[in-house]
C-alpha cells in the first residue's frame, strides 16, 4: 500500500493543535452570532408625554413604564411625526415620510426600499411583526404587506378601520375602529374574528413569540399596539378600577397597555432573554388630548405639527450596555434604524436619513440638526399642511389645514417641571415658505434609476415601484424636449405598460392614457430650442371612514409653464401591483415605436406633489427652471 503522507509525533501535535484552534474560532463565530442580542420594539398608538407619570404630572397608573423609563436610555427630546403612517414609515424606512410617499398616507412602501426588517434579517435575525401596521392604503396589494416588507411572520392588522372585520365580498371596509373581538390576519391569510381585547390578543401573541424564540438564531418582534388610541374602550377587569369618567376610563386603558408591557417583560425575564434583549417602547404620535392632556408640558395635540403633536417619550434599553440615562438632544423616528442595526453588529445601508445614535449612548456626538420639517398635502382647495421646528432659535411655525400661519416655541429637553414659555418672533408667510421650499427640493424628488436612450431603444426608468407613476398622492414628472417637430406620426414621451403614459400627436395635441381613459391637451406650438412639458396628478381614491367621500383627481398638463388641459376626470390604480413594477420608457413606446423624433430626451424630473402656477412650498416655476437647461 502507497502511504502519501507519514506523520510523526511531532507532526501528529502540531495537526491537533491545529484542530483545536480551528474549533476554538468556529466556537467563538458562533458565539459571536449567538451573542447579538434579540430586540424587542413595542411601538404604542397615539400616546403622549403625559402618559407616563414619570414623564409627566405623574398621575398616570404606569408603574410598569415608569420602572422601565428609570432603567433604560430615555431620550428626552425625540421627535416624531403628528399622525400614524408617516411616523411608521419613517422608523421602519430610516428615511423622511415625504421621501417615501408618505404625507400623510401613501400607497405603500415601494418594494426596492431597504427597511429595517430586511436589513436585521439579512445579519441571521428571525423577524416577527405582530399588530397595527397602517402603511399603505392599497389594501388589496399583497405588496404592501409586513411579509413583503421583510418580516418572516406576521399576525396583526393591515390598519385599525378594518378591525370590524371585511364586507360581504371578503374585501376590506373601512369603518369605526374597536378594541373588542377584532378581526385579524395570520401570515396574510384571510382575516378572522377573535374574541377578546385587542392588545391583549396582540400580546399574546408576542409573549408566545418571545418564549419560542429562545435559541440559537436572535430575533427582532416588531410589536405594534392600538392603546391609547380611540375609540377608549377599556376592559371591565380595568376599568372598574377607576371613576367612571373621561379621565377614569383613559387611565384604565393606560394601566392595561402597562399590564401588557408587563406581562411581555415577565416573558423575557422567564425565558432567560432580559439580559440579551434590546427594549424600546416608543409612541408614534402626541396624544390626542380628547380626555385629558395627554401631552403636558408640550403645547398641542396629535395631527398638529405642534411639539405635542411630534414629541413623544422614547425608551432604549439594553442591560449591561445601554441603561439609565438621559439623552437631552434632538432625536427623530429615522435614528432607530441604523441604531438597531449597529447594536445588532451590521452596518447601516447607504442613503438613510437617520443616524446612528450609539455614538450618543457611549458619551460621544451624532451630526446635529438645525431644523426639522414635516409635510402633508391632500391636494385639495385646504393646500399643503406643514411645519419647521428651528431647533437653534427655539422656535417654530405651522400651518394648519385651513391655511392658517401659527408661530411657537420649541420646547428643551423634558424633565419634571414644566418648561417656561418664551416670547418668539412670528413667522411671515414669506419666510416660512422660503424655508419650506428649499427643504421640499431635499426631500421631494423621487430617486429612480435612469437609463439614458441610444439608438435601438428609449431611455427607461425604474425603482420607486409605488411612487413613480401617478396612481395615488401628488406627482409631477418634467420633460425637456429639445429639437420638436411634428412631422410625421404620433411619438411616444412616456409609456408605462398597463399603467399610463403620454403621445405627442400629429395635430400638436398632448394624449394621456391612464388606465383605460384617454384624454387630451389642447394643441401646442413649439417654442425654441428647448420645450418643457409638466405632467402634474393628484389622485385621491373613495373613502368610507374616517372621512367619507368619492374618488377625485385632477390632472395638469403644462407645455412651457402654459396650462393646456385642466381635468378632474377619475383617475384609478391599477387593480394589482404587478404593472406597477414596468419600466418606465422615455422617448418611444416599450418596443421602441414611435420613438420622439427630437434629440434624445434627457433623465425626466419627478417630485410627489401636485403643482400649480401659484402655492406654498415648491410651485410650478420652481420646476421650470431645472428644465430646459
Amino acid at each position: 500500500m502507497r502511504v502519501l503522507f507519514r506523520h510523526g509525533r511531532g507532526t501528529r501535535m502540531r495537526l491537533l493543535l491545529l484542530g483545536i484552534l480551528l474549533c476554538t474560532a468556529y466556537a467563538g463565530n458562533a458565539a459571536e452570532s449567538h451573542a447579538k442580542p434579540n430586540i424587542l420594539l413595542v411601538l404604542v398608538d397615539d400616546l403622549g408625554n403625559n402618559d407616563i407619570a414619570s414623564w409627566g404630572d405623574g398621575r398616570a397608573p404606569t408603574p410598569t413604564l415608569d420602572a422601565l423609563s428609570g432603567s433604560a436610555v430615555r431620550l428626552r427630546r425625540h421627535y416624531t411625526d403628528s399622525t400614524c403612517s408617516p411616523s411608521r414609515a419613517s422608523l421602519i424606512s430610516g428615511r423622511h415620510p415625504v421621501s417615501v410617499g408618505f404625507q400623510a398616507d401613501g400607497l405603500g412602501l415601494s418594494p426596492d426600499l431597504i427597511t429595517l426588517p430586511k436589513s436585521l434579517r439579512s445579519l441571521g435575525y428571525r423577524t416577527l411583526h405582530v399588530g397595527k401596521w397602517h402603511l399603505g392604503e392599497a389594501l388589496e396589494y399583497e405588496e404592501i404587506q409586513p411579509g413583503q416588507q421583510g418580516f418572516d411572520y406576521w399576525f396583526g392588522m393591515l390598519n385599525h378601520f378594518v378591525l370590524q372585520g371585511p364586507g360581504p365580498d371578503g374585501r376590506p371596509v373601512r369603518r369605526q375602529p374597536t378594541h373588542i373581538d377584532p378581526w385579524l390576519q395570520d401570515n396574510g391569510a384571510a382575516p378572522t374574528q377573535h374574541q377578546g381585547y385587542l392588545d391583549d390578543i396582540l400580546t399574546d401573541k408576542a409573549v408566545e413569540l418571545v418564549k419560542s424564540g429562545a435559541g440559537e438564531k436572535p430575533w427582532f418582534i416588531n410589536l405594534w399596539l392600538f392603546s391609547p388610541h380611540t375609540p377608549y374602550q377599556p376592559s371591565p377587569a380595568f376599568s372598574a378600577q377607576f371613576p367612571d369618567t373621561p379621565e377614569g376610563r383613559y387611565f384604565a386603558i393606560l394601566s392595561q397597555l402597562d399590564h401588557n408591557l408587563a406581562r411581555l417583560l415577565k416573558a423575557l425575564e422567564e425565558s432567560g432573554q432580559a439580559d440579551n434583549t434590546v427594549v424600546i417602547f416608543a409612541s408614534d404620535n402626541g396624544g390626542a388630548n380628547i380626555n385629558m392632556d395627554n401631552n403636558y408640558p408640550l403645547i398641542g395635540k396629535k395631527a398638529t405639527y405642534t411639539e405635542g403633536g411630534v414629541r413623544t417619550p422614547l425608551l432604549l434599553r439594553w442591560p449591561g450596555h445601554y441603561e439609565n440615562q438621559d439623552i437631552r438632544e434632538p432625536t427623530v423616528f429615522m435614528d432607530l434604524f441604523p441604531t438597531l442595526v449597529s447594536i445588532a453588529g451590521g452596518k447601516p445601508p447607504e442613503g438613510l436619513a437617520g443616524r446612528n445614535l450609539l455614538p450618543l449612548f457611549e458619551g460621544g456626538n451624532v451630526p446635529g440638526f438645525d431644523a426639522l420639517y414635516w409635510a402633508g398635502d391632500s391636494g385639495g382647495a385646504l393646500g399643503m399642511t406643514y411645519s419647521a421646528h428651528l431647533l437653534n432659535e427655539r422656535r417654530f411655525f405651522y400651518r394648519e389645514p385651513l391655511g392658517q400661519l401659527h408661530s411657537g416655541a420649541v420646547t428643551p429637553a423634558i424633565n419634571k417641571y414644566k418648561t417656561e414659555d418664551h416670547a418668539v418672533t412670528e413667522f411671515d408667510g414669506k419666510q416660512a415658505g422660503a424655508l419650506i421650499r428649499d427643504w421640499e427640493w431635499q426631500v421631494r424628488p423621487v430617486p429612480l434609476q435612469w437609463q439614458a436612450a441610444d439608438q435601438d431603444s428609449p431611455g427607461v426608468l425604474t425603482g420607486r415601484n409605488f411612487q413613480r407613476a401617478p396612481v395615488f398622492g401628488g406627482y409631477s414628472l418634467g420633460l425637456s424636449l429639445r429639437g420638436l417637430s411634428f412631422a410625421g406620426g404620433a411619438q411616444a414621451l412616456v409609456d408605462q405598460p398597463g399603467v399610463w403614459g403620454v403621445r405627442l400627436l400629429p395635430d400638436r395635441r398632448l394624449e394621456v392614457r391612464h388606465g383605460g381613459t384617454l384624454q387630451f391637451s389642447e394643441p401646442v406650438q413649439a417654442g425654441g430650442r428647448c420645450d418643457s412639458l409638466v405632467i402634474s396628478t393628484h389622485v385621491k381614491p373613495a373613502s368610507t371612514f374616517p372621512f367619507p367621500g368619492p374618488a377625485k383627481a385632477r390632472l395638469l398638463l403644462y407645455w412651457n409653464g402654459q396650462p393646456v388641459l385642466d381635468s378632474d376626470q377619475v383617475l384609478e390604480r391599477p387593480e394589482t401591483a404587478a404593472v406597477l413594477s414596468n419600466p418606465t420608457y422615455i422617448g418611444a413606446q416599450a418596443d421602441g415605436e414611435e420613438a420622439y423624433r427630437g434629440a434624445p430626451l434627457s433623465e425626466p424630473l419627478l417630485i410627489n406633489k401636485l403643482l400649480l402656477p401659484e402655492q406654498d412650498g415648491l410651485a410650478l416655476s420652481d420646476m421650470l427652471q431645472r428644465l430646459c437647461r
